[in-house]
């Protein structure tokens, strides 16, 4: 975990070609011989780092996803899942970490294109859709399309207001986003009574 950590930060701030295994162990504060028994070699490192990462961010969201009550009232349940996503996960520094690893790297390592492709939130999101239009509480034929909607609407507008997370915005303003994209949301799919 120590070199993952190490790995991610370095990468970040000097990005890989200018990042050494030497860098990332002293960081670690292991021997450079136990970053390659852990890694094989720096890609590698970067590749697992990355994958790690992001997995569990993922991995978060699926938790509050899966503990979010579905059976009261939609504009409640959906706000509070996605304002606790924002939170743990939208806005949270190894996601901008990423992001800027993913915009400076990409075009070098195909891979993690390939490493992340389809390994968004709105899938996610989109069971408990799936179950709320099976029994008629909203209004979505396809509910991984109403999900890359929700996820547009609201973690979309908070990721664009904040640059990507590098800009850190005001409770208000990320609590006004996510209300008003949720509201956008339910205008839209909320089953007709």
């Amino acid at each position: 975990m120590a070199i993952a950590r190490a790995a991610l930060t370095l990468f970040a701030s000097d990005g890989y070609e200018r990042t050494s295994v030497d860098a990332i162990a002293a960081e670690a504060g292991v021997s450079k011989r136990t970053v390659y028994s852990h890694y094989g070699d720096k890609e590698n490192l970067f590749l697992s780092v990355v994958r790690e990462t992001y997995e569990a961010m993922l991995s978060r969201i699926t938790e509050i996803v899966d503990r979010t009550s579905w059976d009261g009232e939609l504009l409640p349940a959906l706000t509070s899942c996605v304002t606790e996503v924002t939170r743990s996960i939208v806005r949270a520094p190894e996601r901008s970490t990423l992001v800027r690893l993913l915009i400076t790297e990409a075009p070098h390592f195909p891979a993690l294109i390939d490493l992340l492709h389809n390994r968004e939130i709105a899938p996610l999101i989109a069971p408990p859709l799936t179950r709320l239009a099976a029994v008629g509480r909203l209004a979505a034929a396809d509910p991984a399309q109403a999900a890359e909607h929700l996820a547009a609407l609201t973690f979309g507008q908070v990721s664009n207001r904040s640059l990507l997370g590098t800009v850190p915005l005001t409770e208000d303003e990320t609590s006004r986003l996510l209300t008003g994209g949720v509201q956008a949301f339910l205008r839209a799919y909320r089953a007709a009574d």
